[in-house]
């Protein structure tokens, strides 16, 4: 088809355009580009085109100044173009509606290449001005512009862009099924691996299922399956006709027969008397509880099988001896008095400072961390807001694993130490850890002890004491300087690929660079992990500078390659600069 490129050049990048022409070029013979946009704002890359082929329009000013120029240049196009039979508008506004309508009543084919976010809106505008709508194609410039399936452009405006762009992204593997709801029958798209979370968001951007209709029950009901990777397949013929539930049950405990005994199993205090085997399968377990309806499809059995004091050993489960049965009981215990009681041999009395006041408390060592604070609460010492590990912590007192502990004489003087800052004793307590290394301030280089992991309020203090720093300096920022790591509020030596990628970020003033490139700077958009940043760039910037402008702004951390952000928008890396496709 003759075709005529239309463009909105203050709201679509060239990157777009020049995509939009070589993509429909290849089907299409398109014989003129227009750019419309007011000279002020035009990107230098719409500059010294092919004059033959792309014509720049100058739209002067004004708030709508580009949107009518552009009207006002397809209807002479339909006018002065009699072998004109495609028009391709690229703009993401909606204010040549009055143009559309006018090239399709002249017999025109349409193509809108946007952003998609308007598309909806579009369709149903287009409706109202009776437009016929077969002579309009909506292109999402963020998609692939190719032919989808024409099964699978029924769907697309129902459905969000990322729902959309996992479709395009999976096109060679979709397949169209049937589903049932009630008595209805829906066909939907399906690729077979797709997660549980994306087939439940198709399903319900298309209104076949509501947010409190169970998605698990529907698989089930649909010949689906789901994996425990939380992924949906087709059930194969073997899994077609394999035995029902209660006959999967019935076969096992007919088995077992010998082995079988009865026990009770409490959920939601209600007990229930089942049949049990000694070792049996977690799954036919499972299986049982839920057949027989004794939990729901989301409670957990792990955690069902735990408060019951049973034991699971390699997804098998088991009844536990007395002295297990003694340890789990333990851990169901929620009740500070019931705690006692259980440890009454192992009780003893501490006393806990807090807001100035001391108070005398019971205390069994190795006391779950929940029920220390739930204890401190009963006995009006903290209030609801108030951190119980906090005071744990200013008391002295040992956490580990969730639990608190009495701390033994070594512990009790290491934290000591890092509470109160005394340098002496903390490095006194890790004298063994101990290793000197030098950390750079402001140019010179200054010889300090140092224990990896050291706490900052003790490397702060050290760094004040030595003079190297002043009141108003950041023990972070010669941390920072000196290549070391800070996290969790602790100084720690990096790795030497750490190291590394520090040193280039050392090296690396961005401020300088933007300040010397302040005339070059543009805004774009990047794509990483389904999000979009924007982010300020110089065409050429070095790749150093790039990769730390994307750590500072915190789209990627070290362990991510800038070659893959690069390689995953429209940027081109030669040799170490990096510029816009």
């Amino acid at each position: 088809m003759i075709a005529h490129v239309f463009v909105d050049a203050e709201n679509i990048p060239p990157s777009v355009t020049f995509k939009v022409v070589e993509h429909f070029g290849k089907e299409h013979t398109i014989t003129k580009v227009d750019i419309v946009a007011k000279e002020d704002t035009l990107p230098y890359k719409y500059r010294n085109l092919d004059e033959k082929i792309y014509r720049v329009q100058n739209c002067f000013y004004g708030k709508n100044s580009a949107d009518t120029w552009l009207c006002f240049e397809m209807v002479r196009a339909i006018i002065d173009e009699p072998d004109l039979e495609l028009i391709i508008i690229v703009s993401s506004d909606k204010d040549f509606l009055p143009a559309i309508k006018f090239a399709v009543d002249f017999d025109k084919k349409i193509f809108i290449v946007s952003n998609g976010a308007g598309h909806k809106t579009l369709a149903e505008q287009l409706k109202i001005l009776n437009v016929n709508l077969d002579a309009v194609e909506l292109k999402d410039f963020r998609l692939k512009f190719g032919d989808v399936p024409s099964k699978l452009e029924k769907f697309l405006p129902l459905l969000s862009f990322r729902v959309k762009k996992y479709l395009f992204d999976c096109e060679d593997r979709i397949k169209f099924i049937l589903v049932k709801k009630g008595k209805e029958i829906f066909e939907v798209p399906f690729v077979a691996g797709m997660t549980i979370q994306v087939f439940g968001r198709i399903l319900r951007e298309l209104n076949i299922l509501s947010y409190s209709d169970s998605l698990r029950s529907f698989i089930s009901k649909n010949f689906l399956k789901l994996t425990r990777g939380n992924r949906i397949y087709f059930r194969s013929e073997a899994e077609l006709s394999e035995p029902t539930l209660a006959e999967q049950i019935a076969e096992y405990f007919s088995e077992h027969a010998a082995e079988t005994i009865k026990i009770f199993i409490k959920h939601n205090s209600r007990l229930s008397e089942i049949p049990f085997v000694d070792g049996m399968p977690l799954d036919i377990f499972d299986k049982l509880l839920r057949e027989k309806k004794i939990i729901g499809k989301s409670a957990s059995i792990a955690q069902t099988a735990t408060k019951n004091l049973l034991k699971i050993v390699d997804d098998k489960i088991f009844l536990c001896n007395d002295e297990e049965q003694i340890a789990a009981y333990e851990g169901t215990i929620k009740n500070i008095d019931e705690y006692f009681s259980f440890h009454a041999a192992e009780l003893r009395k501490i006393f806990i400072k807090h807001n100035g006041k001391f108070f005398e408390l019971p205390f069994v060592d190795g006391i779950s961390l929940e029920l220390f604070g739930k204890l401190l609460r009963e006995k009006n010492i903290i209030g609801k807001s108030t951190s119980a590990t906090s005071v744990a912590k200013k008391n002295f007192l040992d956490i580990r694993d969730g639990k608190v502990f009495l701390c033994g004489e070594d512990r009790l003087i290491e934290l000591y130490a890092e509470s109160t800052g005394d340098l002496q004793a903390y490095f006194e307590y890790h004298a063994d850890d101990a290793k000197n290394i030098f950390v750079k301030r402001n140019g010179d280089l200054f010889e300090i002890p140092f224990v990896d992991g050291m706490p900052i309020k003790i490397f702060d203090k050290l760094l004040r004491e030595r003079k190297i720093i002043g009141r108003n300096s950041s023990a972070i920022k010669v941390a920072a300087q000196s290549l070391l790591d800070v996290h969790d509020e602790r100084v720690y030596l990096i790795g030497e690929d750490e190291l590394e990628a520090a040193q280039d970020d050392l090296e690396t003033d961005l401020e300088g660079y933007f300040i010397e490139h302040a005339l070059k700077i543009r805004t774009i958009s990047i794509w990483h992990d389904v999000n979009i940043y924007s982010i300020p760039f110089v065409d050429g910037m070095p790749i150093k500078m790039f990769g730390k402008l994307l750590r500072e702004r915190k789209i990627i951390d070290r362990k991510i390659s800038v070659e893959e952000v690069i390689a995953n928008n429209d940027l081109d890396l030669r040799g170490e600069k990096v510029f816009l496709k």
